[in-house]
């Protein structure tokens, strides 16, 4: 099945639910400028207070995780990082923004979608768990897939993900337009 492996059931606050809707919307701020990578959103919260806030940069880079924590600087110390999807933990371009989560002291990461991508597929979690930081995954995540829908089809099938918006006449044919001069 080419499906992202179903998360398990995240108990969810109002607060969690709140932030990461927060992350969402930044994310899309990014959407059709990021490639090769997604439009993630990030923030990071401590004590009720948004310390950070951020998104994949044009071209792909820093992406979000790491513009968030730039903002808090070390106010991320025992924060929480929503991500609307797990933090990489490859060398690629940059390196993993899970490394840069650990450095930083952050004390838990709710991510909505493990990454389909190869090279990550769970290692971030995994690495965050390893260093005792609390990961929950799956808090909005059928928001998450469409908004990550172009990375996850480029990813599990080679091939970018195409929206077309056409407009029909009542007769079901497409219209023509007839050029004016």
């Amino acid at each position: 099945m080419n499906a992202i492996a179903a998360p398990t059931a995240v108990a969810a606050s109002a607060d969690d639910e709140r932030y990461m809707a927060l992350a969402l919307a930044l994310g899309r701020r990014g959407l059709g400028r990021t490639w090769p990578n997604p439009a993630v959103g990030a923030v990071i919260v401590k004590d009720g207070i948004v310390l950070g806030r951020g998104w994949t940069q044009p071209g792909g880079r820093p992406h979000a995780e790491v513009e968030a924590l730039r903002r808090a600087k070390k106010a991320a110390q025992g924060a929480t990082l929503y991500a609307t999807l797990e933090p990489c933990s490859h060398h690629g371009k940059s390196p993993p923004c899970a490394d840069a989560i650990i450095k930083a002291g952050i004390a838990r990461v709710v991510s909505s979608l493990e990454d389909p991508n190869p090279e990550v597929a769970g290692k971030g979690h995994d690495r965050l768990r390893a260093k005792g930081i609390a990961v929950d995954v799956g808090l909005f995540a059928e928001e998450a897939r469409r908004a990550h829908a172009g990375h996850i089809t480029r990813v599990q099938k080679g091939r970018p993900f195409v929206t077309l918006k056409l407009a029909l006449s009542s007769d079901a044919k497409a219209a023509l337009l007839a050029a004016s001069g």
